[in-house]
């Protein structure tokens, strides 16, 4: 038995041990039926002078330069107590991620423009999410008129588990050509899990929340998650509607008939499926926005998936726009929040401002200008 605890995770051999055995995860020891615990570094709340001081993360790309600029004469146009500590990862890597990991850890709150999908970013922003404990996904779509969106009155939010399960990379080779992956479901998390969903659909006047699943595949894992979303539902009597679909029938119902849905929640497996056909269905993720959220640190993103293979020329700076906006309501400034809301609606909707990409003209920074512009006005 003392041989399990010295060897690491990769070279582990199958054991056929009825009792517990440990096993070597990032340097500690842990029970083998165990989720390892998250240890969080939590820093005091950065504001000084009155200003909340923000994580900026940019990429080296002309799209990220220019993403960020879009965030900053938002910021400083609206007159908005908040500062922003400038990180910029790329090719060329003039930060390292510690850099930015750290920065985060300092601020608590981060707006993440240049989203690349290549395997560098995605094992950075998956360090970001571990030790963090970034645990919440949170993507909101909404149908707007005029944007593609064949349903009128949509507006789904989307409740995904960020950072468990698939995303926890437990993986080994018992023997050379065989690797086994380990999705660890833990009691305690699950319940941490949708004790954050149910008061964020109380305190959002949500009126049915609707989970994901597929119990009959996964009657272990996915069944676990069915059982303890019932037990608190009906511990906690919330006034509202809570029921369980089979993942296939969710998707199905998302593209035939999108307004029955309210809140949407599901496991890490099928989260991002999810999000990214809701958005598709409300007009295309260029609209919209993402937060990655913890009990102390919060990530704000564009849900755009393109960012790394747009130009900067056809940029749709709507989502980055939305970004802002869950930042403001995030740090409690909920006026400039809804003014911000107003401004943007107003220039896509009554102004008819649209990007290439939506059938109109105009550039991103048109956009923006027209934003601003009427910002200025109510400002100055």
């Amino acid at each position: 038995m003392q041989f399990l605890k010295k060897l690491p995770v990769n070279l582990l051999k199958r054991a056929n041990f009825r009792h517990q055995t440990t096993i070597e995860v990032q340097g500690h020891d842990y029970l083998k039926d165990d989720l390892p615990p998250k240890f969080v570094k939590v820093l005091p709340p950065s504001k000084y002078g009155g200003e909340y001081l923000v994580t900026l993360l940019t990429g080296s790309s002309n799209i990220g330069k220019q993403g960020a600029n879009f965030i900053k004469h938002l910021f400083e146009v609206a007159k908005v107590p908040v500062a922003f500590e400038r990180i910029q990862l790329g090719p060329d890597e003039t930060a390292c991620p510690m850099e930015y990991l750290q920065s985060v850890q300092r601020n608590r709150h981060a707006i993440h423009v240049d989203l690349q999908h290549d395997p560098d970013e995605k094992r950075k922003q998956l360090l970001l999410n571990n030790d963090l404990d970034l645990y919440m996904g949170i993507i909101n779509v909404n149908s707007i008129e005029g944007y593609k969106c064949r349903y009128p009155d949509v507006d789904i939010t989307v409740l995904m588990k960020n950072n468990a399960g698939n995303f926890s990379k437990l993986e080994y080779a018992p023997v050379p050509g065989i690797v086994e992956t380990l999705r660890i479901m833990d009691r305690k998390y699950i319940e941490r899990y949708f004790n954050f969903v149910f008061h964020y659909a109380m305190e959002n006047n949500h009126k049915k929340i609707t989970f994901g699943h597929q119990e009959l595949e996964f009657p272990l894992s996915d069944g676990l998650y069915n059982k303890i979303g019932c037990s608190m539902y009906e511990d906690l009597k919330p006034d509202l509607e809570f029921e369980l679909m089979p993942i296939h029938e969710l998707v199905r119902k998302i593209v035939l008939a999108p307004n029955q849905f309210d809140v949407i929640c599901t496991t890490d497996r099928y989260g991002t499926i999810v999000a990214s056909i809701a958005s598709a269905v409300c007009g295309g993720a260029s609209l919209f926005s993402s937060t990655e959220r913890g009990d102390h640190h919060a990530v704000f993103k564009p849900l755009q998936t393109r960012l790394s293979v747009t130009d900067s020329g056809t940029l749709s700076p709507y989502g980055i726009v939305r970004a802002c906006i869950d930042l403001l309501h995030y740090l409690g400034e909920t006026d400039c929040a809804r003014v911000l809301y107003e401004e943007l609606m107003t220039t896509m909707i009554c102004r008819n401002i649209k990007t290439r990409e939506f059938g109109g003209s105009d550039s991103g920074e048109f956009v923006i200008c027209d934003i601003v512009n009427r910002l200025k006005c109510k400002t100055y």
